[in-house]
C-alpha cells in the first residue's frame, strides 16, 4: 500500500514546516539544519494526526494507513531501500541525528488509539496516552540536539505532558465531534460532568469546578519539567523556554472565570508570541 500521492510527499512536509514556522516565534532564529529536521519531524505526526482525523474513510482502512506508515519505520530501522520519497527524507534525518526510532513507533501506537476511539477510564490511562502520544515529540527534539539525558528527557515529558492536556482542555468540542472525549470517565463522574453538556455546550458549574481541578493538577505536572530551556544549550533552549512560558499563560488564562472551555478556549497569538520571546531571551539571553 502505497500513500505517497495521497499523504507522503513533499507538499506534506511544506504544510507542517508553514504551520510549525506558525507555532513560535523563536522556530525562526533556529538553524536551517534544525528547522529542517524538526518540520520532518513533525509531519509524521501531521501524517499521523490526519489519517486518524480522516472520519470518511473506514477504520480498517485508516488501521492500514497506519500500519503502512509502522511498516516503513521498520525499513529505516533496518537500512531497507525506500521508495517513498517522504521516509527517503526521514531515513536521512534518522540516521544523521541518530534518532531513536522507538519514540516514532510509539507515536503510531497513539494514532491507532485515536482511531479506536478510546474513553479512557481513569487519569493514570490518560497519561499512558501522553506518554505515547506527546512525550516523544519532546525526545525526538532533544536528540537532535544531542540534548537528551535522563535529566532533560524526565523535564520534557512533564512539560509535554501539560501541553497534551491543555490542548485536551482547548478542544473539548472539536475532539467531541470526531468522537473523542478525554476527560476520564472515572472524574466525569465523581465531577457530575455530562457528554450531553459538550454537545449543549453547556459550561455548568460542574464543568467550572472540573477546569479548576484540572488546572491545578496540569500545573503540578508543568512545574516538575520548568527549567528545561535554561538547561538545554543554544537557541533551541530559547525555543523550550517560550513554550514553558507559553503553557504557563495559557494555564492562567484558563484559570478565569470568565473562560468558558466549550466556546472561548484561550489560545496565544502572534503578539503574545512576541512577547514570550523577549521574556525567553531575559530568561535565556541569546
Amino acid at each position: 500500500m502505497r500513500l505517497t500521492e495521497n499523504i507522503a510527499n513533499q507538499s506534506k512536509i511544506n504544510q507542517a514546516k508553514k504551520h510549525y514556522e506558525n507555532f513560535t516565534v523563536g522556530s525562526l532564529i533556529l538553524e536551517k539544519d534544525m528547522r529542517e529536521a524538526i518540520t520532518t519531524l513533525y509531519a509524521f505526526a501531521r501524517l499521523g494526526d490526519d489519517i486518524a482525523d480522516e472520519g470518511n474513510r473506514s477504520k480498517k482502512d485508516r488501521l492500514n494507513a497506519i500500519h503502512y506508515l509502522r511498516i516503513q519505520l521498520k525499513k529505516i530501522k533496518n537500512n531497507q531501500k525506500i521508495i517513498d520519497p517522504y521516509f527517503v527524507i526521514l531515513k536521512k534525518i534518522v540516521n544523521k541525528y541518530n534518532i531513536k526510532i522507538n519514540n516514532l513507533y510509539k507515536l503510531t501506537q497513539a494514532f491507532n488509539e485515536d482511531i479506536n476511539h478510546q474513553h479512557y477510564k481513569e487519569f493514570n490511562h490518560l497519561i499512558k496516552y501522553c506518554d505515547k502520544a506527546a512525550n516523544p515529540a519532546g525526545e525526538l527534539i532533544l536528540s537532535l540536539a544531542k540534548e537528551d539525558n535522563k535529566e532533560n528527557i524526565r523535564r520534557s515529558n512533564a512539560i509535554c505532558t501539560s501541553l497534551a492536556l491543555i490542548n485536551f482542555a482547548q478542544g473539548i468540542v472539536e475532539d467531541f465531534k470526531k468522537g473523542r472525549i478525554y476527560f476520564p470517565k472515572d472524574e466525569m463522574k465523581k465531577f457530575n460532568l455530562r457528554i450531553k453538556d459538550i454537545e449543549e455546550k453547556n459550561f455548568s458549574i460542574h464543568w467550572v469546578n472540573y477546569k479548576k481541578f484540572w488546572i491545578q493538577r496540569n500545573y503540578q505536572i508543568l512545574k516538575k519539567g520548568l527549567g528545561l530551556g535554561k538547561r538545554v544549550k543554544g537557541k533551541l533552549g530559547i525555543e523550550i523556554s517560550m513554550i514553558e512560558l507559553a503553557a504557563l499563560l495559557l494555564l492562567k488564562r484558563m484559570k478565569k472565570n470568565d473562560c468558558n472551555l466549550f466556546t472561548r478556549p484561550p489560545k496565544i497569538s502572534m503578539l503574545d508570541w512576541i512577547f514570550i520571546f523577549f521574556k525567553a531571551l531575559v530568561l535565556k539571553p541569546l
